[in-house]
């Protein structure tokens, strides 16, 4: 099961299609978008879509195998007392909780910022889209007009930004595929920076093998 969640790709498709837009800068967007995701592992299909009209979105559909999927309503379970002990162990929690690291929040910052190139390189992303689009604010919408060609993608997403109200008007797609040892690749990089490294292997109560994994870390 494992060596197939690794070398099995996911195959994506994801779809969208929108006829938004609003009046003036202040009133929100009125009409019709739509998307459909369709996901393959193996054999295994699940596809997804939800419709958002005039201000409300539909309820989602997910099949799986062509069988819809139906969300389970919560059971109403009666609320439980608190007792001294369970309030007690709450506080020790609070109190025994360390406070943020910021060479580890730093850390996670610049992985964050390069995450999105490394998923889309190992992904093999190919994305298109065609229409024309507009956000609340005409210097956000030339910005990411800016990224937009920075980044590549003027050609694959011919887009035209509209500064004079917000709308979304157009189609896109999205395809690729995933490999799960390529998301673990990724993974491994990010534990191995030493200060993330260092929070996951500290967690260990064994001393003698929480040692030696410390002694490895990068």
């Amino acid at each position: 099961m494992v060596l197939a969640l690794l070398f099995v790709p996911f195959d994506l498709r994801l779809c969208g299609r929108a006829d938004l837009a609003a009046d003036d800068w202040e009133s929100p967007l009125a009409g019709r978008a739509e998307w459909r995701l369709r996901l393959r592992w193996g054999l295994l299909p699940v596809t997804a879509g939800a419709q958002w009209s005039d201000g409300r979105l539909g309820q989602p559909e997910v099949r799986v195998l062509g069988f819809p999927v139906r969300g389970g309503k919560k059971g109403g379970r009666g609320h439980r007392p608190k007792t001294p002990g369970a309030t007690k162990r709450k506080a020790g929690r609070k109190a025994g909780r360390t406070k943020p690291d910021p060479e580890l929040l730093l850390t996670l910052a610049r992985e964050a910022v390069q995450l999105p190139g490394r998923l889309w390189r190992s992904l093999g992303v190919r994305l298109t889209a065609e229409g024309s689009y507009g956000l609340p604010d005409p210097a956000l919408t030339g910005l990411c007009e800016a990224i937009r060609w920075s980044a590549g993608l003027g050609r694959s997403l011919r887009l035209t930004p509209d500064f004079e109200r917000p709308c979304l008007v157009g189609r896109g797609e999205l395809t690729g595929r995933v490999y799960g040892f390529r998301l673990a690749a990724i993974a491994w990089h990010v534990a191995r920076r030493p200060a993330v490294w260092n929070r996951l292997v500290g967690r260990i109560r064994f001393r003698p093998l929480r040692t030696i994994l410390l002694r490895g870390g990068a």
